[in-house]
Parts: C-alpha cells; structure tokens; sequence
C-alpha cells in the first residue's frame, strides 16, 4: 500500500518534480504551500485532485495538522539565504523554521521526514571524489565559505541530531529540468542561451538532472533502512567548461575566460547592493559564486545505487529544461539544436 505522504514546497521547483514522481507511484500526497505561493502549475496536476494545504513555519498548529496521518514528510522547503549581507538573521531564520518542522512531526508521530540539503555541505576530501563521510568538521571556519554555506551546513547538522523521528539526508547537486519557475539553478543556462555571456569564476559544478532527485527522494522515504546522508551528481564539471558546451549548444558566442575568486566575490558583493531592495536580479550571485568556489567533484555511487540504475544525462535534462523554458517564453522559440552540440 502506498505510504501517506506530506511535500512541503509542493508548488516549488523540486516539489513539482517530486508530486510528479509520487503520483507515478500510485500516491496523491498531501501538498503544503505558504498562502502567497504561486499554485497554478500544481492545480493544472489535479487530475485526479491532489490534496492540498496551507502552512506557516511561524504557526505551529499549521503544521501539525499538515502532518495528521501522514507517514513521510518530504521537506524540499529549506530558507534559501539569497542575502550575502545579512548572515545571523538567514541563519536565524533558517534554524528556526526547521525546528518548528521538526518539532511538528514529533509532536503529530510523524515516523520519517526526508530532509533535503545541498552539495554545499559537502567537505572536499583529500582522497578523491567526495563521499557521504566527508562533513565539515567542528570549528570550521564556515563564514570563510560564505552565507549559503553557513545556513546549509548548520540546517544539515541539526538534522542529523534529530532523534525523535528518522531522518534520511539527501544533498543534491545543482538540478536542471523543468518547472524552475523562478529560473535560480537555471539562470546561468537562460543567459548563455541568450547570448548575454555571464560573469562567472572557474570552479566545479554538480550537475543533476531534478528528476533523478525527485526519484531518491521516494527511494528515501520509501526504503525500509534508508542511509542517513546521500550525495547526488551525475557530472561534476568546471563551470567554465560547461559554459562553453553550452554556448556550442545553443549557438552563441563562447564565454568571456573566468574572473579571478577576488574578481568574482567583488562582482557578486557590488551586485547584490545595486538590486538590494529592488525586483532586480544580480547578474552574478554571492551564493553561485561561493558554491563554484568552494564546490569539488562528488562520488555518488550510493545514489546510483539506490536508484538502480544510471542517472539521466545532462542533455536529457537540458532537453526537459528547453522544452518548458520554451513553453513559458522564457527562451524563445528554436529548432532543436544539431546534434554536433550536444553534449
């Protein structure tokens, strides 16, 4: 029988993704949204209806009821800190949200909630590859890694402290595939697409296709002993190289070379106070700087493993992008490109 299963950020990126790879199974699972979230694209998934609620991390009552009868909680809500400026209140912010959504599965008996996280958290490794046993140590200098990382390695470690309740942990690397309505992991593919040849330092990308990690997640919670901690990339590449592949997929002009880390911080620090306030975005980002920088290729055998089989390949999941980054016009209509750019 399919477990009864609550997606918190159901309306976002992931948790698009994720109610899709849920309702393949066989479940409609409970779908939890803030009240101002945009909830068109998981309406047009109402057939047959999905359940659907209204929570607030600030009302723990909200919560609670979300989580009556429910088995596995997938939280793919975790506060993104977009403000470099301002790291005590993301962090605060961050830490307290999680433990209302902690607190809230033990108080409703909630067996299992499947946390997401990020590669950030993950520590390089002086034997190759990064694996699951490769954290940040205690007394890590992590302001030197930067706000995202901060928020996302405090986030982790409270998770892995949680006792009451199981909690799987998967870190996924930068996801590529449709309904990235916001255009945040994608942005960087939009621009090149465009021609607009974005500023960007030199350094490693995790790249994954979003599907594959909406499918771990039900692997996750669905599996009778899951592993705490999984890592997901299917292709770790320097962002410079990728850049240039997909400047050959879409026919634009390679990228200028990369900005030195000083050039980029700079760049990315001058850029968030210009828009600081405004709709506007940065043209390079503090947290896309700090992940590029302190990014490091990842094994992900473990992932591989419990999926069963390969991960999807980068122009799978760029194919899936174009066909809904096209659909909405947020890249204008074009042939396919040859099959000389792939990639």
């Amino acid at each position: 029988m399919p477990s009864r299963s609550l997606v918190l950020g159901a309306a976002g990126f992931l948790g698009l993704n994720l109610v899709d790879a849920l309702v393949a199974r066989g479940e409609l699972p409970r779908c939890a949204h803030r009240a101002t979230t945009n909830t068109l694209p998981l309406r047009r998934r109402e057939l047959p209806r999905l359940p659907r609620v209204i929570v607030d991390v600030r009302d723990p009552r909200s919560l609670v009821a979300a989580m009556g009868d429910i088995d596995v909680v997938y939280h793919v809500a975790g506060h993104y800190p977009r403000d470099a400026r301002a790291p005590a209140a993301s962090l605060a912010r961050a830490l307290t949200e999680l433990d209302a959504i902690l607190d809230a599965a033990a108080t409703a008996r909630v067996p299992r909630l499947v946390y997401v996280s990020s590669t950030a958290t993950v520590a390089p490794s002086a034997r190759g590859p990064s694996t699951e046993a490769d954290v940040y140590p205690p007394g890590t200098d992590l302001a030197a890694l930067g706000v995202y990382h901060t928020v996302k390695i405090a986030l982790e470690r409270r998770a892995l402290a949680e006792s009451r309740l199981d909690v799987p942990i998967l870190c996924p690397g930068a996801c590529i595939g449709a309904w990235d309505l916001r255009v945040g992991t994608s942005a960087l593919i939009v621009q090149t697409a465009l021609g607009a040849d974005p500023p960007h330092p030199d350094g490693w990308v995790n790249l994954v296709d979003v599907r594959d990690v909406a499918d771990l997640l039900v692997v996750l919670g669905t599996h009778p002993s899951p592993p705490r901690r999984t890592l997901v990339s299917a292709l770790d590449l320097r962002l410079h190289d990728l850049l240039t592949l997909l400047a050959a997929r879409y026919g634009t002009r390679p990228p200028s070379p990369p900005l030195t880390p000083q050039a980029a911080i700079a760049l990315a620090d001058a850029e968030e106070a210009r828009v600081h306030g405004t709709p506007h975005r940065a043209r390079l980002a503090r947290e896309i700087v700090d992940l590029v920088l302190h990014a490091h290729p990842i094994d992900a055998r473990l992932a591989r493993s419990l999926l069963g089989r390969a991960p999807r390949s980068l122009d799978d999941a760029l194919d899936t992008f174009d066909a809904f980054a096209r659909r909405l016009h947020i890249l204008p209509a074009a042939p396919a490109p040859s099959s000389a750019a792939r990639l």
